[in-house]
């Protein structure tokens, strides 16, 4: 007869390392939806703030998106909880109006990597997320304005009216 002492402890360590690489991979993976999560609620707080933006409330008329896309950073910055994300590599950019073709692609978006697990199941390789928000852009508040109080002018007492009370609500996604 051959002896089995040991066979029970050579499974339980072989089933226990399975098990436990797998919790790791596992709770890695929660790790790296939750910052995916994080990050797409940054990009999106940062496109509500680029898609509502004008460069007339920032004092800079002929600037184009660039003090906007500036302020969108800023909101990408205050909603990106970079302390949690270890590593965080991505960067906002930006698909401006005047460089698309179809309004529904402006926006902002980011690309970051992390390792999808701890390495020993899952491999080491950097893994790339990308996060979009392309909410589409409409007309901004000082076309709005205009178109509004040239129809007011129109209709109103023979064009005689006027555009003196301006109220808007504003969303500047901070």
């Amino acid at each position: 007869m051959k002896n089995n002492k040991g066979q029970s402890t050579i499974e339980f360590i072989l089933t226990f390392t399975a098990a436990v690489g797998f919790i790791f991979l596992f709770l890695k993976m929660a790790i790296n939806y939750t910052n995916g999560y994080m990050v797409h609620h940054a990009t999106y707080m940062a496109s509500r703030s680029y898609l509502v933006g004008d460069a007339e409330r920032y004092g800079e008329v002929s600037a184009g998106d660039e003090p906007v896309f500036r302020f969108a950073t800023k909101i990408f910055k205050k909603y990106l909880p970079e302390q949690l994300i270890s590593n965080f590599d991505g960067t906002l950019k930006e698909n401006s109006p005047s460089n698309v073709n179809f309004s529904a692609f402006v926006g902002v978006w980011t690309e970051f990597h992390q390792v999808f697990s701890l390495g020993f199941i899952g491999g080491k390789d950097q893994v790339v997320y990308r996060s979009e928000s392309f909410l589409g852009r409409e007309p901004t508040r000082n076309e709005v304005f205009t178109q509004v109080c040239s129809a007011i002018s129109t209709v109103t007492m023979g064009g005689a009216g006027h555009c003196d009370i301006h109220a808007t609500l504003d969303d500047n996604g901070g």
